[in-house]
């Protein structure tokens, strides 16, 4: 087989590029994605707050307090690139939680309260995710998302850390308190592997290293 002499060295300059920048990639920081769940609930429901809970379409009878036989529970999951440094004192917002090629939206960060679900990549987030640190260690997050009632009422979930609120947006009528709760830590931290469908660099390597090799091959045999 014989290849013309042009063609070869344009294909090997278009190599080299190619190597060049898969041995670059490899060398930039790579995130290093952690998967985790969170648990909380309700500290503070009164019965005032299930009549507001009620005029904005909610069912009351799924909102209980803490101190009840049967608490609301809050509870969730979120992915996040472990990469990302965190101030070893002091409280702090880090936003280390991101989308994630071929990872759903309700895989990187949703949050439950009973019949509520929010989701990273909503539509109403105002703010958001991160997760809060204090003196090196997760206590929380930082997330506000908008969303309407089952009855059409605009709704905030305010998340501060540990505490949640449960309110109407500010400028949408006065100020009302559905409820308060609190998110304890991050518990259940394991490593997680987003799907990917683009060759590794290493991958790539490899079949440079053979493309040059059977350059090699060809011209050898020419000469």
């Amino acid at each position: 087989m014989y290849l013309n002499p042009k063609i070869i060295k344009r294909f090997t300059a278009v190599l080299a590029v190619m190597l060049s920048s898969a041995i670059a990639s490899s060398a930039l920081a790579v995130p290093t994605y952690m998967s985790a769940d969170f648990v909380g609930g309700l500290n503070s429901v009164t019965s005032t707050m299930k009549s507001r809970l009620l005029a904005a379409g909610f069912d009351p009878s799924l909102f209980n307090c803490a101190s009840c036989a049967d608490p609301t529970p809050v509870f969730g999951n979120v992915i996040f690139d472990a990469s990302v440094p965190i101030p070893p004192s002091g409280t702090v917002n880090v936003f280390s939680i991101g989308a994630i090629p071929n990872v759903a939206n309700a895989d990187i960060f949703e949050i439950n309260i009973d019949g509520i679900s929010l989701h990273f990549g909503d539509a109403g987030v105002q703010g958001g995710p991160a997760i809060q640190y204090k003196d090196g260690a997760a206590i929380g997050f930082f997330f506000v998302d908008d969303f309407n009632s089952p009855n059409g009422t605009a709704v905030r979930l305010d998340v501060q850390g540990g505490v949640f609120t449960l309110r109407q947006p500010t400028g949408t009528g006065s100020f009302l308190t559905l409820c308060t709760g609190k998110l304890n830590g991050l518990t259940n931290i394991r490593d997680f592997t987003p799907p990917s469908n683009v060759p590794e660099p290493s991958t790539m390597l490899l079949l440079g290293a053979g493309l040059l090799g059977l350059v090699g091959i060809n011209r050898r045999r020419k000469k």
